[in-house]
């Protein structure tokens, strides 16, 4: 009888394992996919950035270029590039001094427009 108890209680152990490892198993399925989502997500918001903030740079140009009467065909590929690059560095820069005025402003309880 002893033997017999012994026998169903190893086999509720080895099932209880068995399930913990396939539980365990689709716990890192999940994580894994989870995580492989999020890194996706996070290209896609940089790609998504980096267009936003070349477009703003372009615009930029193109009107300092109409300020000063200036065509886009008087200036070669490579000085549009530079042009624009420099830009590029601005409007980040900005976006920064924005960032922390508007965190300071939150601070104390203002609001920034």
């Amino acid at each position: 009888m002893l033997d017999k108890i012994k026998s169903k209680a190893n086999t509720a152990i080895e099932k209880s394992k068995e399930v913990a490892n396939t539980t365990i198993e689709k716990s890192k399925e999940i994580a894994t996919a989870s995580i492989e989502k999020s890194k996706e997500m996070t290209d896609t918001s940089i790609k998504y950035g980096k267009k936003f903030i070349r477009k703003k740079a372009i615009d930029s140009i193109r009107e300092k270029l109409e300020f000063a009467q200036k065509k886009e065909s008087d200036f070669t590929n490579e000085q549009m590039r530079e042009m624009i690059q420099k830009e590029e560095k601005k409007i980040i820069k900005s976006f920064g001094i924005n960032g922390a005025v508007t965190t300071i402003l939150a601070l104390f309880g203002i609001t920034n427009f």
